[in-house]
């Protein structure tokens, strides 16, 4: 089955399209093109299990493990495709960081920094994390609530509890007539420039943006003036 971008996969290419390849790869793979693979979550965890187990130690902790061996996994697979394709790959694992409430700051930056150690121990250095805090729907209410852009840190502070009366799901349906957006909805977003990610300041965000940048550097894709 083809796969179908959604909105945070718009975003990595829109990032990449301005700063470093000035096309669009997601344009080229709904053409017909084979320049993205997507792996889903279900089937990296399952080719985790096929290794060696992961021991994080006291460290690391028990629960960063997870995210560290996904960012392993993912990290190899994207050194064989290069090694096949003779080509550079950048490798960007997403997960929402939420939880039944707002993720703490210490939480969020654990799993962010469990992730960049399982892509070091692989020796990857087109690996990158994102991670949106407490989820992506914080990154789309940055542009999409007025006045846009601004003032979008608290959000991160936000319940990630769909089930809060509050909620950044609800939000985000309020903004969009009263009923939740689909998918292919959100992707339009990001894909029209109603969703600008040049345009998004938020810690979560940024720390993303900065790993993508330098993923793309060392896969030999200047960053453009």
């Amino acid at each position: 089955m083809k796969f179908v971008p959604g909105p945070m996969a718009w975003v990595v290419d829109k990032v990449l399209e301005r700063h470093h390849t000035q096309y669009s790869v997601l344009d080229i793979h709904l053409a017909g093109g084979d320049c993205v693979t997507h792996v889903h979550e279900t089937a990296l965890a399952s080719m985790g299990k096929q290794g060696s187990p992961l021991f994080p130690g006291v460290k690391f902790g028990k629960g960063t493990a997870f995210f560290t061996r996904n960012a392993q996994v993912l990290g190899l697979l994207a050194k064989q495709t290069a090694a096949q394709e003779l080509q550079p790959v950048v490798a960007v694992l997403f997960r929402d960081g939420d939880g039944v409430r707002a993720t703490p700051s210490g939480e969020w930056q654990e799993k962010v920094d469990s992730m960049h150690r399982g892509f070091a121990m692989v020796e990857c250095d087109t690996g990158v994390p994102m991670v949106p805090r407490p989820k992506s729907e914080a990154w789309l209410l940055c542009a999409l609530r007025p006045p846009g852009y601004a003032n979008c840190a608290p959000l991160e502070d936000a319940s990630g509890n769909d089930a809060s009366p509050n909620s950044l799901k609800k939000q985000l349906a309020a903004l969009s007539g009263g009923t939740d957006p689909s998918a292919d909805e959100q992707a339009g977003w990001v894909v029209t420039g109603a969703v600008d990610p040049l345009r998004i300041d938020m810690p979560s965000f940024n720390a993303f943006k900065q790993a993508l940048h330098t993923a793309a550097q060392n896969a030999g894709w200047p960053l453009l003036p």
